[in-house]
């Protein structure tokens, strides 16, 4: 769940609760249903500088989550008067790497056809601490929690994280054999981008994860919990990735994430803030009522990859509900039938019926959703993998 989407779900809990309950009648603000919302972080370090547009939706109907900008105009500001652009890269998305100073404040700027421009205040970047240590607790019929350990200081005592997971997973019924339609033959699988057995999936942060390191000894946080994985669970079908990107920060955006946090994990409340009264560091440039929503960070952020085993986790039986049901069909296709039977989007070979010394009777086959792991993630192997 990104920010955008916390955001809108702080709305619509605060909205729900609020109108279920008779006979309080709520009035809510149409500034707190279609702000600009902004996430990113500058970055002075090795990596880009990320920032992510959009506009909250309506409770209408007429939109479908949060709408993103792609027609802004967007740069980071140094308070010696350089500009850096950050151009469109994705949907909502402006990014670029600039080896940006820590030893300068900048602020963001963001031009807005409809209306006008944004500013983010001024900001002395922090440089981020390593991440010391991600380690694993759990397993053996449990849910296995995901942690990270590092060191704070005086400079850097207030936390964030982000995560990324990738890992290898499987289909119910395993297939090397494809229909090939040149030869109307059924042929083994044998180039890589032709493989369906097995797959990468990724999955993005669906937390906020903040700490503060002043309240442990010696600014240590030790073992912080940032994911928990169910038991049974496919990420550790065989091996389990995840790439952790950590952000030192200042008190105001520690206090702006902790707020996300308790909406977006608690089941909230009437008395739950709205989005337009939770803060920001960004604003108007001349007029009030046009608000933004969201805390723009900046400094030297770091990232540490960790991988772990199925091994690592001791007993552990792969549960995947989306593959209930899954069988080889009984019936048996000869190999003259097989292309009105396999030249489809529905059905695979699966498996060769084999006569012995008479040779391949035919062939037996399962539903795609069963078989194609590309349905569910990609059969491409990540370079870190």
């Amino acid at each position: 769940m990104s920010l955008r989407q916390i955001i809108l779900a702080a709305i619509l809990t605060n909205w729900i609760m609020v109108s279920c309950r008779e006979p309080y009648d709520p009035q809510i603000d149409q500034q707190d249903l279609g702000i600009l919302v902004v996430e990113g972080h500058i970055e002075t370090g090795e990596y880009p500088s990320i920032i992510k547009l959009s506009t909250t939706s309506t409770l209408s109907g007429e939109t479908n989550g949060p709408s993103t900008i792609s027609n802004a105009e967007v740069y980071i500001e140094s308070q010696s008067g350089e500009v850096f652009s950050l151009p469109l890269t994705g949907e909502g998305v402006y990014s670029a790497e600039h080896n940006l100073s820590l030893n300068q404040d900048y602020r963001l700027h963001i031009e807005l056809p409809d209306k006008g421009i944004y500013q983010s205040e001024w900001m002395t970047p922090i440089n981020t601490p390593v991440i010391e240590d991600i380690g694993i607790t759990g397993g053996n019929y449990e849910d296995v929690e995901v942690n990270v350990s590092t060191h704070g200081n005086e400079e850097a005592e207030f936390f964030v994280w982000e995560y990324e997971e990738t890992w290898i997973f499987f289909p119910e019924i395993i297939s090397f054999l494809r229909y090939d339609e040149s030869l109307d033959s059924i042929v083994y699988r044998i180039n890589p981008e032709d493989r369906i057995d097995r797959c990468w999936k990724n999955e993005y942060s669906d937390k906020v994860n903040v700490e503060s390191s002043s309240q442990y000894q010696d600014d240590y946080i030790f073992q912080k919990h940032i994911q928990t994985i169910p038991y049974g669970s496919e990420k550790f079908s065989q091996r389990y990735s995840i790439l952790v990107y950590q952000r030192a920060v200042t008190k105001d955006a520690y206090d702006f994430y902790e707020i996300l946090r308790k909406n977006s994990d608690d089941t909230g409340d009437i008395f739950s803030p709205l989005p337009s009264n939770i803060g920001t560091n960004v604003f108007h440039q001349s007029d009030e009522n046009l608000k933004a929503i969201g805390f723009v960070t900046a400094g030297s952020s770091t990232r540490k990859r960790a991988f772990f085993d199925r091994s690592e986790v001791g007993t552990w039986l792969v549960d995947i509900p989306y593959y209930a049901g899954c069988e080889i069909y009984y019936d048996t296709i000869p190999p003259n039938e097989v292309g009105e039977r396999f030249n489809n989007n529905i059905d695979v070979p699966a498996m060769i019926v084999d006569g012995g010394p008479t040779g391949i009777l035919g062939y037996r086959g399962a539903s795609r959703k069963c078989t194609d792991c590309r349905l569910r993630g990609t059969n491409v192997r990540p370079d870190f993998w």
